[in-house]
């Protein structure tokens, strides 16, 4: 029922591991049945320079099928017209993306995470500053072991947050309350979810926004928590290329879709 588009997101500061910019959307396991299947992949970090990383809290889910990994360009139609439709079978969900958003085969470690690595990646405006490579956004999804769906989100964000931005002098990161979510899911059941916003403010750091934000989606599905994030810069940075807007990451995050079985 979910259909794709394109691949992966570079992020922040080259020097660090990035993971998927702007938002993450976590689709998690018991309600979705047939459609998500707990799966495993590859990983790199997509945004952001790396600081000492916590003590892991989440690890990946064992693959309870096999699939093609990252992001197919199969029948998925897009919301926006002039937006991508990126179909993800590993993570048995499609999301959409603007056309400028480029797929990648990468998978992005999540610091502080065991064995968690984002798939179905995507990444927009690549560019240099102080010898360093930074990127303007990315997204990416990865399915865990179900849990509390609420405290699963704020952990993802958090932890992305701090991760994509760490080349800043000072990062604060803050983060939404959980907001219940339902998908629609044909003639079943609607999914169940849970959406965290993390908002980044980063000082000391002419190349680094200054205000960025990464959109937590965690979906429950019947094996696992099926997440997704989006994540974007919102201020700051050089002139070009401009930053997303917080619309944009958040129809990227309403855009996620079950895959058909």
């Amino acid at each position: 029922m979910f259909s794709g588009g394109e691949g992966p997101p570079p992020k922040k500061n080259n020097t660090k591991v990035w993971i998927i910019v702007g938002l993450v959307v976590v689709l998690i396991g018991g309600g979705l049945t047939t459609f998500f299947l707990t799966r495993d992949s590859g990983s790199q970090n997509a945004a952001g320079t790396s600081t000492s990383a916590p003590a892991p809290t989440t690890t990946a889910a064992k693959p309870t099928t096999t699939s093609k990994s990252g992001t197919e360009n199969a029948t998925c139609k897009p919301t926006k017209a002039d937006w991508n439709c990126l179909r993800v079978q590993d993570l048995s969900y499609s999301y959409d993306v603007p056309k400028a958003w480029a797929p990648s085969p990468i998978s992005a470690g999540v610091e502080g995470m065991k064995d968690v690595k984002l798939t179905g990646v995507t990444v927009y405006g690549n560019y240099d500053c102080g010898g360093s490579r930074y990127n303007r956004g990315s997204t990416g999804g990865v399915v865990v072991p179900q849990g509390d769906l609420a405290a699963v989100a704020k952990d993802f964000a958090q932890k992305l947050g701090a991760q994509y931005y760490s080349s800043g002098k000072s990062v604060d990161v803050k983060l939404s309350e959980p907001k219940s979510v339902k998908v629609p899911n044909g003639s079943k059941a609607e999914i169940e979810g849970v959406q965290v916003d993390a908002t980044i403010s980063t000082t000391g750091s002419d190349c680094l926004a200054s205000k960025g934000m990464v959109k937590v989606l965690v979906l429950k599905g019947s094996t696992g928590f099926h997440v997704f994030m989006a994540n974007g810069d919102l201020e700051g940075g050089p002139a070009e290329p401009k930053g997303p807007t917080e619309a944009d990451l958040q129809a990227m995050v309403d855009s996620v879709k079950p895959l058909a079985s």
